[in-house]
C-alpha cells in the first residue's frame, strides 16, 4: 500500500523549522526535498556536482510555485556559506562513513548555533559520525526510507550527548512534513535495516541453495512484502545494500552473512534499477524472470547441497528477521514490539496482507518456532533462539506482539 507524505493539518503540530539544507541531490535527497516543499518548507540543495543540485531545484520550481513573497521554494547551493541561515541540515550523501564525516565537519562551522545538523545514514552509528563535530549536542540521525513519497517511516537516532530539545524539534519537524517518526537508540543499522538485512541475506542464501525463486517471491508477497526480495534489492541498489550489510557484519559477524551473490552482483556492476542493470533489469528493460546474465552468475555459485524444500522457505526467510527483531528489543533499540511492527509497515511499504512480524509468530506459536529453529541452528547463530522468544514460549498465553520493556523478567 503506497503512503504519500502529506503536511500535517493538525493545529497541535508545531514546527520551528522553516528552511532546510539538503546535501546530496541523489534519489534520497530529491525525495526529502520534495517532502519539504510539499509542506511549504524552503529547501537549499547542494551536491558535489553543481548541475545535479540545479537539476533537482529546477524540477521542483517547475512543479511548485514560489512563495507569496516571491522567495523561491528551492535554491541550488554552490558554496557552504549559503547554509548559514537554514534551520536544519540533512546530510544525504553516499553511505560511506569517511565521506559523511567529511561533509558534516565541513558544513558545521557555517551553521547558526541553534541550527540542527542531521544525517540520513541508514546504518552508520551516529556516535561514530558525531566524533567529527565540535557541537555534537545538536546532531542526530534522521533516516528517511526509499522512496520517500511512499515510505513514511523516519528513524530519529540520538546519541548519548544529543540534546533532548534537538530530538524533540526533529520529531516535530518530521511529523509536520507528513512522515511517521520513531525514536531509535543508536546502534549499527538502527531498527529497520537491522531487520531487513537478515531477511534479504537469507533470500540470497536460499537462491544459492537452489530454492525456487518464484516460491521465494510468492512467500514474501503472501507475508505482505510489496515485491520479492530480489526485486527489493534492485530497488534499493546493490551498492547501498552492500555498504549497509558491511556495517552490520562488522558489528555482528556471528550472524550477518557476507553474501557471495550480492558481492558478485556488485562486482558485475549490476546495481539495480538506478543503473538499469540488476536481477530483473538489463540495460533498462525489466523482465519477469531474473535476466540471463544473472542466471549465469547464480549458476556458477550454486551450492552442491540438496535444494531447499518449498516448505522450508517461509522459515528460512522470516525467522532470522524475527530473531533479530527480538534482539532489538533485548538491546532496547525500541521498547515495544508494536513499534517494530509499525516500522516494518511504514518503512517497507507492506501490503494489506501484512499483519505484523510478531503477530505472524504468535499465530504459529513461540514453542513451535523454538522447535523449528533446532534443525536450522546447524546453519549458524542467526537461527539461535533469543531470551525473549524462550521466555514467551515458556509462559502459557504469552504473546510476542504484546512485549514491552516491562515484560522482561
Amino acid at each position: 500500500m503506497d503512503v504519500h507524505p502529506k503536511p500535517s493539518s493538525d493545529p497541535a503540530t508545531h514546527c520551528e523549522i522553516r528552511s532546510v539544507g539538503i546535501i546530496g541531490a541523489g534519489a534520497m535527497g530529491r525525495g526529502i526535498a520534495a517532502a519539504n516543499v510539499n509542506a511549504g518548507i524552503q529547501v537549499f540543495i547542494a551536491d558535489a556536482h553543481d548541475n545535479a543540485a540545479a537539476a533537482v531545484t529546477e524540477a521542483i520550481l517547475r512543479s511548485s510555485p514560489a512563495s507569496n513573497n516571491d522567495v523561491p521554494i528551492a535554491v541550488a547551493v554552490t558554496s557552504d556559506d549559503q547554509f548559514a541561515d537554514v534551520d536544519l541540515v540533512i546530510e544525504a550523501v553516499a553511505e560511506d562513513e569517511a565521506i559523511k564525516m567529511n561533509v558534516l565537519s565541513r558544513i558545521e562551522p557555517y551553521l547558526r548555533p541553534d541550527a540542527v545538523l542531521t544525517s540520513n545514514s541508514s546504518s552508520i552509528p551516529m556516535t561514530r559520525l558525531a566524533a567529527c563535530l565540535k557541537i555534537p549536542e545538536r546532531f542526530c540521525g534522521l533516516h528517511f526510507c526509499y522512496p520517500v513519497d511512499k515510505r513514511p517511516l523516519v528513524e530519529i537516532v540520538g546519541t548519548d550527548v544529543t540534546n533532548a530539545s534537538t530530538l524533540a524539534e526533529v520529531h516535530s519537524y518530521a511529523t509536520y512534513i507528513g512522515m511517521a517518526p520513531i525514536a531509535v537508540r543508536d546502534a549499527p543499522g538502527f531498527l529497520l535495516n537491522r531487520l531487513l538485512v537478515p531477511y534479504l541475506n537469507e533470500a540470497l542464501e536460499l537462491v544459492l541453495n537452489q530454492a525456487d525463486i518464484r516460491t521465494i517471491n510468492a512467500t514474501a508477497m503472501t507475508f505482505g512484502f510489496p515485491t520479492g526480495p530480489l526485486m527489493q534489492l534492485d530497488e534499493f541498489g546493490m551498492d547501498v545494500a552492500l555498504e549497509v550489510g558491511k556495517t552490520l557484519y562488522q558489528s555482528f559477524p556471528d550472524r550477518i552473512l557476507p553474501s557471495e551473490l550480492l558481492i558478485a552482483m556488485f562486482k558485475a556492476r549490476r546495481f539495480g534499477r538506478k543503473t538499469g542493470r540488476g536481477f530483473y533489469f538489463d540495460d533498462g528493460a525489466q523482465s519477469d524472470n531474473i535476466v540471463p546474465d544473472v542466471q549465469e552468475i547464480v549458476r556458477r555459485r550454486l551450492r552442491s547441497t540438496a535444494p531447499v524444500p518449498d516448505a522450508q522457505i517461509e522459515r528460512r526467510l522470516f525467522l532470522p528477521m524475527l530473531l533479530e527483531a527480538t534482539r532489538t528489543l533485548e538491546s532496547s533499540l525500541v521498547d515495544r514490539a508494536a513499534i517494530v511492527d509499525k516500522a516494518i509497515q511504514d518503512g517497507l511499504g507492506m501490503t494489506d496482507s501484512y499483519t505484523g512480524l510478531f503477530s505472524w509468530a504468535d499465530a504459529i506459536g513461540a514453542s513451535t518456532i523454538v522447535d523449528w529453529l533446532r534443525p536450522l541452528q546447524l546453519l549458524g547463530k542467526r537461527f539461535e533462539p533469543t531470551s525473549i522468544l524462550l521466555d514467551v514460549a515458556s509462559r502459557e498465553g504469552a504473546k510476542l506482539a504484546d512485549w514491552e520493556q516491562t515484560s522482561v523478567r
